[in-house]
C-alpha cells in the first residue's frame, strides 16, 4: 500500500513525511460515503475476481511489443469522485505511475450507477462498464509510447484523426477479443449507420482536413453523443474513425510495425494519411 501511495498518490515525490501518508488513511477510513462506496466496488468486484486472468492476454501482448519494458504491478483502488468528473475521470480510471498501473473501480460499477458526477452524460457512462476496463488500461499503456498531441498546438484535423486512429489501431491489436463498439466506444446501431453512410460522412469531413481551429472540428472529434451535422443516429468522433481506418490500410500497404506507428512524430501524420489512399 505505501510503495502504490507514494508512486502514484504522491506522484513519486519521496519527500512526503509518513504523518502525512498516515493522516490522509485516517481521513479515508473516517468517511461514511468513501467507507460506503468501497463496500459498494467489492461487492461488484469481490476478491475472487480475478483480473490477472482477464488481463493477462493483453499484457502478454503488450510485453512482445516492447520486450524490454517492466510491466507494471497492478493496483485496484477507489478514490471517490471530485466536484467536476468529467475532467478528472480518465485519469482516476486509470494511471500508469512508474511501476503501477492503478485501475479506479469506482468508475466501472455500471452505466445506470447514482453516485458518478452529475456531469456524466449518458453517453459518456455507457462506457463505464466491466468490458471496458481492459479498453482503458490498453488506452493508457498505448498513450506511454505516443507523443502528446494538444490545441495550443494548433494541429489540423487530420492530425488529430491520425493521432486517434493509431490508437484505435492499437486497440485492435492489442484487444482483437473485443468487438468493435467497445473499443470505439459506439453502439452496434451506430456501426450499422456507418455501414450505409461512411461514404456521406467523409465528404461532410473532408473539407475540415486541413482546419486548425478547434472549435471548428471539435464535432468530429470530440466527445458528444452524436455528429450533429449528420443527425441523432449518427455515431460521435467520425474523425477517429476514418482516422483508423486510415491507419489500417497505411499499416497494410507498407507494412508498418505497431511499435513505429507508435513512436511516429505529429509531423508525419499528414503524409501518412495521403499515403495510405483510403476512401470510404
Amino acid at each position: 500500500m505505501r510503495a502504490f501511495f507514494y508512486d502514484c498518490v504522491y506522484e513519486g515525490d519521496t519527500s512526503v513525511p509518513d504523518t502525512v501518508y498516515y493522516q490522509d488513511l485516517h481521513t479515508l477510513k473516517s468517511d461514511s460515503l468513501f467507507t460506503w462506496l468501497i463496500d459498494t466496488v467489492v461487492r461488484r468486484y469481490p476478491p475472487s475476481y480475478n483480473f490477472l486472468t482477464r488481463l493477462s492476454p493483453l499484457f502478454q501482448r503488450w510485453k512482445a511489443l516492447f520486450p524490454e519494458d517492466s510491466l507494471p504491478q497492478i493496483v485496484t483502488f477507489v478514490t471517490g469522485y471530485g466536484p467536476i468528473g468529467a475532467l478528472t475521470m480518465e485519469k482516476d480510471m486509470a494511471q500508469l505511475c512508474q511501476k503501477h498501473l492503478m485501475i479506479g473501480l469506482h468508475y466501472f460499477i455500471s452505466d445506470t450507477f447514482g453516485f458518478y458526477p452529475p456531469d456524466l452524460p449518458y453517453f459518456i457512462r455507457r462506457r463505464l462498464t466491466e468490458p471496458h476496463i481492459p479498453v482503458f488500461i490498453a488506452l493508457r499503456l498505448i498513450r506511454s509510447k505516443m507523443p502528446t498531441l494538444t490545441p495550443h498546438m494548433l494541429p489540423k484535423m487530420i492530425d488529430y484523426m491520425v493521432w486517434h486512429g493509431i490508437q484505435l489501431y492499437a486497440l485492435e491489436k492489442l484487444l482483437p477479443e473485443l468487438h468493435d463498439s467497445l473499443r470505439l466506444f459506439y453502439t452496434h446501431s451506430h456501426l450499422e449507420w456507418l455501414k450505409e453512410n461512411a461514404r456521406y460522412a467523409y465528404k461532410e469531413l473532408l473539407p475540415y482536413f486541413q482546419e486548425s481551429r478547434y472549435t471548428t472540428i471539435q464535432p468530429y472529434i470530440g466527445e458528444e453523443p452524436f455528429t450533429k451535422t449528420l443527425g441523432q443516429d449518427s455515431p460521435p468522433r467520425l474523425g477517429w474513425y476514418f482516422g483508423w481506418q486510415a491507419v489500417r490500410k497505411y499499416a497494410e500497404k507498407k507494412n508498418a510495425s505497431l511499435r513505429d506507428l507508435l513512436r511516429m512524430p505529429p509531423s508525419e501524420y499528414a503524409t501518412l494519411f495521403i499515403q495510405s489512399g483510403y476512401k470510404p
